[in-house]
């Protein structure tokens, strides 16, 4: 059985027993269309010859787990649950509210790979936006890649619309990254 419960210090340490990495055979590859103030963007799911393999570019790393203890100092200002199973976490969500645009951004929303596809991502997700609406935000926003299609699917499912796209948001990759919003309210 898979229980949800509040983070503590505790788990942090512990966080790297999950493996939130991915492989995708397919890229959202993005195209971009005209020119100047006239330029737009598209993204196409094309399968790839070999599949895109994050490895361990989700590592818990000791920077990662400062930030994510920071957070945990502001329990008014930040969500934070993890899942567990038989005393091992298998997932993590974390989201924080931002006054200065009214929204909850979501940072983390991580499942092991042995544990996908089972309900545990909406699981946590709902529990997530139901600390948005209780914070009264305007909506949650996320930040995915275009090689982690499954996360993209995933959030649209949710009722996340593709809002922006920065393609040199990450230093030394080829990777896009996407911006979503779930609109809380008006």
């Amino acid at each position: 059985m898979i229980t949800l419960r509040a983070l503590s210090a505790d788990d942090i340490p512990n966080l790297p027993q999950i493996r939130p990495t991915y492989r995708s055979a397919t890229i959202l590859q993005v195209d971009r269309v005209g020119s100047g103030f006239e330029v737009g963007w598209q993204l196409i799911e094309h399968a790839l010859d070999k599949p895109f393999d994050k490895g361990a570019g989700y590592d818990f790393t000791p920077e990662v787990q400062d930030i994510i203890r920071e957070r945990l100092t502001r329990p008014d200002d930040v969500h934070q649950q993890v899942a567990e199973t038989n005393g091992k976490l298998v997932a993590f969500v974390e989201v924080e509210l931002q006054a200065w645009n009214n929204t909850a951004a979501l940072w983390n929303l991580m499942i092991d790979l042995s544990y996908r596809g089972q309900g545990l991502g909406r699981r946590l997700w709902y529990r997530a936006l139901a600390f948005a609406k209780e914070s009264d935000v305007r909506a949650i926003v996320i930040e995915t890649q275009n090689t982690n299609v499954a996360a993209c699917h995933f959030y649209a499912h949710m009722g996340c619309h593709l809002v922006g796209l920065h393609e040199s948001f990450y230093d030394g990759s080829d990777e896009t990254a996407l911006f979503w919003l779930y609109p809380i309210r008006a």
